[in-house]
Formats: structure tokens, sequence, C-alpha cells
């Protein structure tokens, strides 16, 4: 095994029946691993003890939520670029050497990510634009009441080119942002953004970490001819009502800090979607009644942040000094 001189951060949430597959691949990979789970209540952190005794493990007493865990992680980081993966996300050690050695021979390159494929082996999209109020309109709150053809319109070309590449491979290219599920990151870059913003608890993270990246100077590459396995979700509470209400929460904190024209109509839409979403669900209550309550009081937990979410809350960037 050659040292891939790394350092791979991975955080856990009752990830016991995915996180053996994650962290075989990244020792196999020649990478120094740091895990940090946040307060699973399954058996992750004795799994994880009994089976690599030899990988770094911090277990928090509370979930610090998924920003915050990475930074703990990296403090004190000695190599030049980190790979952030989620636990139910392999990839091989070609893949891994392929994201951060882009990194190290293209000093204008910051954040590296693979092309995505989920368990089917079919691509996953995980190379995006960023979001405007249109794109959240159409993939948000359209869904499946659009047809695919309307969305794709709605959603732009460069939406259109960013999931091409994510279907089709081919070469290297720039875009706006990568998902979180796998990525390389320039250690120096990522210490001078502070880390990732603690303000959000889960989701945008890695949105946000690109838009810090390329307003420094720094570009984004998606690498499709490199490959990495995701399972999807397998870290996430199966409740909506404790999943979803973050998911808004965080799309409320980004549109507040980088499009505060639109922050006001994308605040309205959660809250409008939130009561289509309560009503949606009492009405299919009597065919999925278990489901069906715990959607409508997904919603109304959501509606409750739109609600009461003021712009000043979500303003600053909550970051780490190393």
């Amino acid at each position: 095994m050659q040292d891939l001189n790394t350092t791979a951060i991975v955080v856990t949430y009752n990830s016991a029946a995915c996180i053996t597959d994650c962290l075989t691949a990244l020792r196999e990979a020649g990478a120094e691993v740091r895990i940090v789970d946040n307060a699973s209540s399954d058996d992750t952190v004795t799994l994880v003890t009994e089976r690599f005794p030899d990988l770094t493990l911090v277990a928090n007493a509370v979930n610090v939520g998924f920003a915050a865990a990475v930074n703990q992680a990296l403090a004190g980081v000695t190599t030049d670029t980190v790979l952030l993966l989620n636990p139910d996300c392999v990839l091989s050690a070609g893949t891994a050497r392929g994201l951060v050695t882009t990194i190290r021979t293209q000093p204008l390159v910051g954040v590296t990510g693979p092309r995505l494929l989920g368990p089917d082996g079919r691509s996953v999209i995980s190379a995006h634009p960023f979001e405007s109020l249109l794109t959240v309109l159409a993939s948000r709150f359209g869904g499946s009441l659009l047809p695919v053809g309307l969305r794709r319109l709605l959603c732009g070309n460069l939406r259109r080119l960013a999931y091409d590449a994510c279907r089709e491979g081919g070469l290297p290219v720039c875009v706006d942002w990568l998902s979180g599920a796998c990525l390389a990151v320039r250690t120096s870059l990522l210490q001078r953004l502070g880390g990732l913003d603690e303000g959000y608890f889960m989701y945008y993270e890695d949105e946000e970490l690109c838009w810090q990246a390329r307003q420094a100077g720094a570009k984004v590459l998606f690498l499709p001819a490199l490959q990495a396995t995701h399972i999807g979700g397998a870290s996430s509470s199966a409740d909506p009502t404790q999943v979803w209400p973050h998911l808004y929460r965080s799309m409320l904190r980004y549109f507040a800090l980088h499009h505060p024209g639109s922050y006001l109509l994308v605040r309205t839409a959660v809250l409008l979607r939130a009561l289509l979403g309560v009503g949606w669900a009492l009405v299919r209550s009597p065919l999925r009644p278990a489901a069906a309550s715990a959607r409508a009081r997904a919603w109304v937990r959501i509606a409750r942040v739109a609600a009461t979410a003021r712009t000043p809350l979500f303003q600053g960037r909550q970051s780490c000094a190393f």
C-alpha cells in the first residue's frame, strides 16, 4: 500500500450499516483517516473502534452538525490536501490519487470531485451551477409536477452542461459547485477560509465551500473520468421531521448570504410549499397514516422555520480558527 499523503475526514451519524466499506477503501488507498462521530445512537462508534483501531476517532457527546465536525478533524492536519467523504461513499485508490494529484499539479485548482455512481451503477448528479431563485423554484418546488423538459429549460444552459458531464463523463470541466459526498480540497485554501461554515448544521455546506473557494480565486474542477460510489442518505435520519427542516433552513441561510434580493421571495416560496405539503400529507393520511403524519409534522416545522426566520440570523460566516 502506497502512502497517499492526504487526510480523509469522515463524519458519521448512525452510519454502522455503511461505514465499513468506506473506511476499508480509504485505508487501502493509504490515506490518513479521521472520523468524527456526531453522537450516533447505533453501533457506529463500537464498530469503528473494534474494526479500525488504527484510525483516529473522535466521538462527540452531542450532534454538532456536519460542518463543525469537519472543522474538528481539520485541527492539526499537516497534509497538503484533505478528502471530505460521506460514510456511505466508497472510492478506489486510483480515484483518491487522481483527486489529490490534480490539486497538487494545478496550482489554480482548489477543489476537485469525481463522477458519483449510485449503488445501481447509474450516474448521480453531483456537479451544479450555483442556485438562484429560478432553479430553486424549478428543482425544489416543481419536482415531479413539472415535465423534465420544462425543468431543464428553466434551469438554464449551465445546469444542463453540468448534468450532461455527470451522465456522460469526459474531460475535466470547471463547475460552480460539487456534491460534498466526495471532495478533495487544498488544505491551505480550506484553512484560509476558516474551514466549513458552521452556520450550516446540515446541507448546503458544500455549495457554500465552493462559493467561498471561487471567491478566493480557486477553481472547482469536476473530474468525470474518476468515479466513486455513493449510496446516498445513509447517515440521515429516516424521519423527515429531523432532516427536512435543516435542508430548508440551510437554503434560507444560503440565499440570505449570497442572494439577499431573492431572500424574501425564497422565504415566501418555502412557506407556501410547506403549507401545501401539510395539506397534501393530510389528504394522503388515510392511505399511509404513519408516513403522512411524519411528513405533515415535517412541513409544519419547515413552515415555522420560514415564518420565524429573519435575515440577520443568517448574516455573517461562522468559521473556525486553526
